[in-house]
């Protein structure tokens, strides 16, 4: 007969879920994954296309502390990853190791980079022809004037790539890795009947984050990348390895100017 498990030690959840508690918890996942972030991008609509029916019933004033409140994405998402952080490490079925895991990090990193490497050229192409052939790299300034964002922060401003190096791993990568991630696979992994059906709502769910940018450049760049970030945790059980990938992916958006598509500022013009 095998002892009760070590103090500390994860406790595997059941196999399945009841129709009720499965229906229950599909609910939630929609809502908190899908229902939340498209409530944000009503709020933050640039043509404010729900002003009217607020007005319309006298909650002019609503809609606008509404909007102020949604416009406040990374301390959203900040609160957001505490709260889920405390669940995960409140959960006793939850192996807490997956919230780091150096050592399954740490044997992943050599792919990583190499398929970084392979990556970024093709991503510098893709901003290059967006840039040369479309419009869509010309952004607007405050007093009207142009400029393209391909290459803009190397260019003009490469000290705002050293900051996004520092911040952006520690303030944007690695809690999306948390909530999104960790959180999400350890949640939702009944529900789904196998690891590819995991992976693609996971990263269908991680994409559609960035619906507030209403930006259909953003969620087809977001795509893939959750795709490749699913996959990393799904194959290493380590945020931090999901967090470092994300990491050297979103720094080097930023580099090429595909960036200003998931750039927070931009949101709601």
């Amino acid at each position: 007969m095998s002892g009760p498990p070590p103090p500390g030690a994860a406790v595997a959840p059941p196999a399945g879920l009841p129709p009720l508690k499965r229906f229950a918890r599909w609910a939630e996942m929609v809502l908190i994954f899908f229902g939340l972030p498209l409530l944000v991008a009503l709020l933050l609509d640039p043509n404010e296309r729900l002003r009217p029916w607020f007005e319309a019933n006298g909650g002019g004033e609503i809609f606008n502390s509404a909007r102020t409140a949604a416009g406040m994405v990374i301390p959203l998402l900040v609160a957001f990853t505490l709260i889920v952080l405390v669940f995960l490490l409140t959960d006793p079925t939850f192996p807490k190791r997956r919230l780091w895991n150096a050592g399954r990090a740490k044997r992943e990193l050599k792919r990583v980079l190499v398929q970084f490497l392979v990556a970024a050229p093709a991503l510098l192409a893709v901003a290059w022809v967006l840039a040369a052939y479309t419009g869509v790299m010309t952004t607007t300034n405050p007093d009207g004037s142009t400029r393209n964002a391909f290459l803009y922060l190397p260019r003009n401003m490469p000290w705002v790539l050293v900051f996004i190096g520092i911040g952006y791993p520690v303030f944007s990568a690695y809690p999306q890795e948390i909530t999104h991630r960790a959180f999400f696979f350890h949640r939702y992994r009944a529900l789904f009947p196998s690891d590819t059906a995991l992976i693609l709502v996971n990263a269908l769910a991680f994409a559609w984050l960035h619906i507030p940018f209403w930006s259909v450049e953003a969620l087809l760049l977001t795509l893939p990348g959750g795709l490749l970030f699913a996959w990393t945790y799904r194959r290493s059980e380590s945020t931090l390895a999901a967090g470092i990938e994300h990491a050297l992916y979103g720094w080097w958006a930023f580099f090429t100017g595909l960036g200003w598509f998931v750039f927070t500022g931009s949101i709601g013009t």
